[in-house]
């Protein structure tokens, strides 16, 4: 029972590291393609009708990844995603919102 108390003590612990991950939407002249994106990046979603992938890529990547997209014959387009740009501070949106509804409203 000492031996594994031991071992334990001995293992470092590693801290998790979670990369940056942009998404980028693969836009394709035909569905049949589609299975080789995952080369690329990790397939969030793939839609059948509309012909197009929605692929998550490292941020460091990204630019190597890109200039392989645009290389494959069955990509049309490619397009990144701007979630990252946008502002995730919901609460001074809010705000800003009860003054503009407030000042409407002549309160």
């Amino acid at each position: 029972m000492t031996d594994i108390i031991e071992m334990t003590e001995k293992t470092e612990i590693r801290p998790l590291v979670v990369p940056g991950r942009l998404p980028v939407y693969v836009y394709c002249t035909s569905y049949k393609g589609t299975r080789q994106l995952t080369r690329y990046g990790d397939v969030g979603y793939s839609s059948q009708k509309s012909h197009f992938t929605l692929l998550y890529v490292d941020e460091e990547k990204l630019d190597e990844t890109l200039a392989q997209l645009n290389g494959l014959k069955f990509v049309k387009k490619v397009r990144v995603g701007h979630l990252k740009s946008l502002s995730s501070n919901f609460s001074e949106a809010f705000a800003q919102t009860n003054l503009e509804v407030k000042q409407e409203m002549g309160l």
